[in-house]
């Protein structure tokens, strides 16, 4: 009787939702260990086990080791419980019983699918397998689908579902989906966010972090014992891409930011990046490092495409914000004959636009007076603000909480109108089913975002205390830079959007916060004050 060189192959994995009772490593083993008693013919040579690899892919250490010694002739059969073990990809399965095997005349065998190619080749080829195969291929599709919508919820609900903590934080004890602050760590966020805000250039940072002996996140979570990870070279130095991975952390906003990559699919699990816009955000998660302003500012300053370091290794002052009006693309600056001059980058590089030259020192002192005036503007505000709280007894918050509430329900309103002419206009022909469906779906888009906004509202207004000034911090803003001598990269940064440059050349500065200007404006015109 011929003696069959048998690897018995075993696999499990509770990613594709194997059931740990009945395909229990300890189980598979015992069911081929019955088997080979019961066919003598069957000689092991070994055990080849894969625990806790998908059955998805094929790239698992111990199958490969039995496909090199299948190529050496160490083996010439194949054991498996079933076929869902020897994997649960419908496509590559039959590819391996059809093709592979054959090639190198391995027998297979499948016990509890009764397949057997050496005593009944019909078996592998009978119907019944590939559509075992395919119910195998959809059954992990399934379970990755269901394992995806569980960790979307949770993520959705807020719960962090990571291993590992942002640096800067430490999973709460009491409740691992949560962030508490880890001192040390969140020092050092403070300190790159500051050094970035007060003009430092990424590489000055790094330098900075390095000479201080400041220890990277990785070897710093691995000393404090939140990493279990074997120290390499790489991991003992500071670099851009470590700085880049803290300065567009939106965690340290107090947001939870996940979702961000997917797998390709259950078969594939290389990971895609996935669009700033479906990236699932909870707000107000936990306790900010830094605020939201201050990212934004550092987004602005270090990963605007339109902002350039100088040779002398800093930023140019107007640098992202001055743009021109004919074309919206900006300006950028440039030195002819000792002086320096801002040109319309459409003007420099395709010559499509006018040059809209402007001289920066002149623009300097603009600006210098522009923004001194609205800072001067702005105080009289505030003190207006204080005058009518003081006299009139009334909380400005709850005010302007009440204002955006109002034009919100009236937002709501409109959209819901839109919505229902709809039909009638798709009846009339005045639209396609098309234009119809994208419609429908943004009208729709559009009412989830103001309900939202109005539940948060109502939240805000119910919880508000009457000394509340929250909506009034803007103004210290500006305040704090009244009768400024100078412009700096930072001033620019925090109190400017855009620079406008017209045809005329004329300049339009649009300063930062107009909608809160704007809301303030309409109070003082509503209670009116005479401040003497």
């Amino acid at each position: 009787m011929e003696k069959w060189k048998v690897a018995a192959y075993v696999r499990l994995s509770s990613d594709d939702g194997d059931k740990a009772e009945s395909n229990s490593i300890t189980n598979q083993k015992s069911l081929i260990n019955l088997f080979l008693k019961n066919n003598s013919d069957l000689k092991l040579k070994d055990f080849y086990i894969d625990d806790g690899f998908t059955g998805t892919d094929f790239n698992r250490p111990d199958f490969q080791r039995l496909l090199n010694d299948m190529k050496n002739g160490k083996i010439n059969a194949i054991l498996v419980k079933d076929l869902s073990r020897l994997g649960r990809n419908y496509i590559e399965v039959g590819n391996y019983l059809e093709q592979i095997f054959p090639l190198y005349n391995i027998r297979f065998i499948a016990i509890n699918d009764n397949v057997d190619s050496f005593k009944d080749p019909n078996s592998v080829s009978n119907v019944i397998v590939p559509f075992k195969n395919l119910m195998n291929d959809e059954y992990a599709r399934d379970i990755s689908n269901k394992v995806r919508s569980v960790l979307d919820t949770k993520k959705v609900n807020g719960e962090f579902i990571g291993s590992v903590a942002p640096y800067g934080y430490l999973k709460d004890p009491n409740n691992k989906h949560k962030f508490i602050i880890d001192k040390k760590a969140a020092t050092i966020v403070r300190k790159i966010f500051k050094m970035i805000l007060n003009g430092k250039s990424k590489r000055e940072v790094v330098e900075e972090l390095n000479e201080l002996g400041i220890l990277p996140p990785a070897l710093y979570k691995i000393e404090e014992s939140t990493y279990n990870y074997k120290v390499t070279e790489s991991m003992k130095t500071w670099s851009t891409k470590k700085l880049d991975k803290i300065l567009k952390n939106q965690s340290y906003t107090g947001d939870l930011v996940q979702g961000k990559r997917k797998k390709i699919s259950h078969k594939i699990h290389k990971n895609l990046e996935i669009d700033m816009d479906d990236w699932i955000i909870v707000p107000n998660h936990h306790k900010a490092l830094v605020t939201k302003e201050e990212f934004e500012q550092v987004q602005n300053i270090i990963y605007n495409r339109d902002i350039r370091i100088q040779k002398n290794n800093e930023y140019d002052l107007f640098s992202g914000h001055i743009k021109c009006e004919k074309c919206g693309c900006n300006l950028i600056l440039r030195k002819s004959k000792g002086y320096e001059y801002y040109y319309c980058s459409s003007y420099l590089y395709k010559k499509s636009c006018s040059s809209h030259a402007c001289a920066k020192k002149k623009l300097e002192k603009d600006i210098l007076d522009v923004v001194n005036q609205h800072i001067n503007l702005i105080v009289d505000i505030d003190k207006k603000i204080e005058c009518i709280v003081k006299n009139s007894n009334v909380n400005y918050d709850l005010e302007i909480l009440n204002n955006r509430l109002e034009e919100n329900n009236k937002k709501i309103d409109k959209y819901k109108l839109l919505n229902e002419s709809l039909k009638d206009d798709l009846a009339n022909d005045f639209i396609t089913t098309k234009e119809y469906n994208e419609y429908k779906k943004e009208y729709a888009d559009i009412l989830l975002k103001l309900k939202k906004e109005t539940n948060e509202l109502e939240d805000k207004i119910e919880k508000i205390d009457f000394k509340s000034e929250q909506n009034r911090e803007w103004i210290d803003k500006f305040k704090v830079r009244e009768n400024i001598n100078e412009l700096s990269k930072t001033v620019i940064d925090e109190l400017i959007d855009n620079i406008i440059v017209n045809d005329d050349k004329s300049i339009m500065t649009v300063f930062k916060y107009e909608d809160k200007y704007f809301e303030a404006s309409n109070f003082i015109n509503e209670h009116k004050c005479d401040i003497i």
